[in-house]
């Protein structure tokens, strides 16, 4: 009895592989990653445990730079306490003011979309352009608008970013700033609420809900995912905030006045690493202070999605 064999498929040559197919596709994306992605990283890593200077004169520290960052810098501890109110001050504003103004312009009027537009509009601008813009918003004497405006109630002409003896007028005035970056917050919140079906407020209706009830039982448990994606952004962008404070700290440059404002009422991370870096010419505890900032950011991160987890609903999902 003769037994019909199967013939044997040809086997494919390595190149011809799915897989390696796959991987040869991604290859220049992948290279571009890691020649300016990961390896940049791992230089940086490696340049924050040691004493170099822009001209990349190296010599290994081990931790020193990390150790005095942390226990003998006098300087990083005002600034973490700046940031510490800054972030906590900025990320209210950007998402209270901006679900405020989601919820008025979700509202059917007409003209809503102009008022969209024009209250989203300025978050588009530069970084540099709205530092100097709020610059003179917040000059001392009476030009400045914040002092016209106040000057309506009767308030003294205040000197927000040279007062000596109130150098935390500065950061208050840092902090009003993200007024003008709420419309990008208010955008996404906008994108939430139009993905909430209308049938869920109608039901509540019948139910007799009023509108407070509706937004506390309807509104807010299922724009709860937006409201975490949007404070996990403004918190990853104003750890990273640079421009402003840069601008705030100095009329003519950093050759003529502290970078970190008076009595470093205005440094952050990103302005003292710029400081140690480049006017100090220290990489190496420039480069700590990145992974300092980066753990910081992390943490925080995780923290805000570790408490997001008690009140966040994703989708018809029963809350925890």
């Amino acid at each position: 009895m003769t037994i019909a064999l199967e013939p044997q498929r040809p086997q494919r040559r390595w190149w011809r592989r799915e897989g390696v197919q796959g991987y040869l596709y991604i290859s220049p994306w992948l290279l571009g990653f890691l020649m300016f992605g990961v390896a940049p990283l791992i230089a940086a890593f490696m340049t924050s445990l040691s004493k170099a200077n822009v001209f990349r004169t190296i010599r290994f520290v081990g931790t020193d730079n990390y150790e005095k960052i942390l226990t003998n810098d006098p300087v990083f501890a005002t600034i973490a306490g700046n940031m510490l109110i800054y972030v906590i001050g900025s990320t209210v504003i950007s998402i209270g003011l901006g679900l405020i103004l989601a919820l008025l312009l979700h509202k059917d009027f007409r003209g809503n979309h102009v008022f969209r537009t024009l209250i989203y509009v300025p978050s588009l601008l530069v970084g540099i352009a709205t530092a100097y813009l709020f610059k003179q918003v917040f000059r001392g004497g009476e030009v400045g608008l914040a002092n016209m405006f106040l000057s309506l109630f009767g308030t003294d002409p205040v000197n927000w970013l040279g007062d000596s003896d109130k150098p935390w007028l500065a950061l208050v005035a840092l902090i009003l700033v993200n007024v003008w970056f709420a419309g990008g917050t208010m955008l996404i919140f906008l994108a939430g609420l139009k993905g909430i079906p209308a049938s869920y407020f109608e039901a509540a209706r019948v139910d007799g809900a009023g509108p407070w009830q509706m937004f506390r039982k309807v509104t807010l448990p299922l724009l709860s995912p937006v409201i975490v994606f949007n404070t996990v952004m403004a918190l990853i962008g104003h750890i990273q905030v640079f421009e402003t404070p840069l601008a705030f700290a100095n009329s003519g440059g950093v050759a003529t006045g502290n970078p970190l404002g008076y009595e470093n009422s205005l440094g952050t991370f990103v302005t003292y690493l710029y400081v140690k870096g480049f006017v100090y010419q220290d990489m190496g505890y420039a480069s700590a202070l990145a992974f300092i900032m980066f753990a910081a950011t992390l943490l925080l991160t995780g923290l805000v999605l570790w408490l997001a987890r008690r009140f966040t609903a994703y989708g018809d999902a029963d809350q925890n």
